[in-house]
């Protein structure tokens, strides 16, 4: 009992550690910009362009969900489409407030439902983040390559500018890092070594097996599945309504309605590696890397590049919450519905 208490404890806190990274962040990216100027893009951005852009983020939801029970299917189990929407919703809610938790929890959802192992559940679910990973791999790449003369000279600007200035200043922060980042891969090998030797039943070691082999199985699917170019052309899909809810944010603001397509495909890319980081809803970092992709590449002012980051965030968060709650609605009316007609 006391060690459960720990362990929640220790989560807590270190979703209270990365939320405090993620305010410091948010404040230290407007700090020193005009408030009023902000207010005046807030007061005059048309949120009309805001209900497609909302729409086509539900349908990429939507459709991530008929592309995970593509993988689902492979298990030999037939599962609702329904059920498969619900438990995506459910997942992108539980991480709103503790990031990667909520990919756990849609499976869990279905094994609840369906009654198909964890494990199993738990594989199909890193088979279809590992083809997302490669998605917005060659999505990277084909940014890189098609606006290379941009896209170097932010990424100097943005990082290597400022490593090598820590370097010349404070080259033992850099060692430091180094040797620290190098320590806890050694620690955690050997960790892992020792797990996986215990052999007995109730062991770490063996829990972590049985999951191997199940996440194995999960990845199998991707090889099993009968429908790899329907898979395929979902996946294409998934992403062209992402760049939507990118792209239309533009028009509703009168600074950024000029910025070409290949703008909207580049802060899709730059904006997916802020959100893959640790923090709740993304908070700070998916602001930092939108404002810094505005600004430094396409030359937009900060106020309207940091009122665009605001209002797509609000908007992500709110499409999320307000799906699942209206799925949630509707699936608890129809159970009460069919238990009174039951009596």
């Amino acid at each position: 009992m006391i060690a459960l208490v720990k362990k929640n404890l220790a989560t807590y806190l270190k979703q209270l550690v990365f939320l405090a990274i993620g305010l410091l962040i948010l404040w230290l990216v407007t700090r020193e910009q005009d408030l009023n100027q902000i207010w005046f893009y807030l007061r005059n951005a048309n949120f009309l362009w805001y209900v497609p852009a909302i729409a086509a983020g539900i349908l990429s939801h939507y459709t991530r969900a008929l592309r995970w029970k593509i993988l689902i299917n492979s298990l030999g189990q037939k599962v609702r489409t329904t059920d498969v929407f619900y438990a995506v919703m459910v997942g992108y809610s539980v991480n709103l407030a503790v990031p990667r938790l909520g990919e756990i929890t849609k499976c869990v959802a279905i094994t609840k439902s369906y009654g198909i192992p964890l494990n199993r559940m738990a594989g199909t679910m890193v088979a279809e983040r590992l083809f997302d990973m490669l998605t917005l791999a060659l999505l990277l790449i084909f940014t890189i390559v098609s606006q290379s003369h941009f896209i170097m000279g932010f990424l100097n600007q943005l990082l290597l500018h400022r490593v090598a200035e820590i370097a010349s200043h404070e080259p033992w922060l850099l060692i430091g890092l180094a040797l620290g980042g190098l320590a806890l891969m050694v620690v955690a090998f050997i960790a892992l070594r020792r797990w996986l030797a215990d052999s007995r039943p109730e062991s770490k070691g063996a829990r972590l097996k049985n999951q191997i082999i199940g996440f194995k199985e999960g990845i199998k699917t991707m090889y099993m599945m009968q429908n790899k170019f329907r898979f395929i052309v979902l996946t294409f899909i998934i992403w062209i309504l992402y760049f939507l809810t990118a792209f239309l944010g533009f028009l509703a603001i009168e600074a950024t309605q000029h910025l070409p397509i290949m703008a909207g495909v580049t802060l899709l890319a730059m904006g997916s590696l802020g959100i893959l980081a640790p923090v709740p809803a993304g908070i700070g970092t998916f602001h930092f890397i939108t404002i810094a992709t505005l600004t430094m590449l396409y030359g937009i002012a900060s106020e309207p590049a940091t009122t665009y980051a605001y209002l797509s965030h609000i908007m992500q968060v709110f499409l999320i919450i307000a799906t699942t709650g209206t799925i949630w609605i509707y699936r608890f009316l129809k159970t009460h519905k069919t238990a009174k007609q039951g009596v």
